[in-house]
């Protein structure tokens, strides 16, 4: 497998996979809508893509020489309380994206570079 993603999902139990991200989109489709999914793509020291999927939003962060950035769709700095996974965090409510985009944009990083440029970053 070139491009590994590792799949995450609670639905509620968990359950962990790596496939190919050539696969991602079948094996999204098979994962319930109510399921909370991370998806991480490249999993090194200084380079991954992790996307968060859950019913009603999508994150999308980028780590790029040793600093983790968000996508970002708007400029609404606010916090808010989201459920990630099995656990509450917070998260800037301008990057928190629609369900589907998140999904799109893991499969557009096969080129980082081009999903560096295309979207707007900011620092975590």
């Amino acid at each position: 497998m070139a491009d590994v993603v590792t799949v995450e999902v609670w639905n509620p139990s968990y359950q962990h996979s790596e496939i190919d991200l050539s696969a991602l989109p079948e094996v999204y489709r098979s994962i319930p809508e109510s399921a909370s999914i991370g998806l991480t793509l490249a999993d090194t020291e200084d380079d991954c893509v992790i996307v968060t999927v859950e019913p009603e939003f999508s994150t999308v962060t980028m780590l790029r020489d040793r600093t983790f950035y968000n996508l970002q769709i708007s400029d609404d700095s606010d916090e808010t309380v989201i459920l990630v996974g099995d656990g509450e965090i917070t998260w800037p409510k301008g990057c928190l994206l629609p369900r589907p985009m998140g999904v799109r944009v893991l499969l557009e990083a096969e080129d980082r570079e081009a999903v560096w440029a295309r979207y707007t970053w900011v620092e975590q």
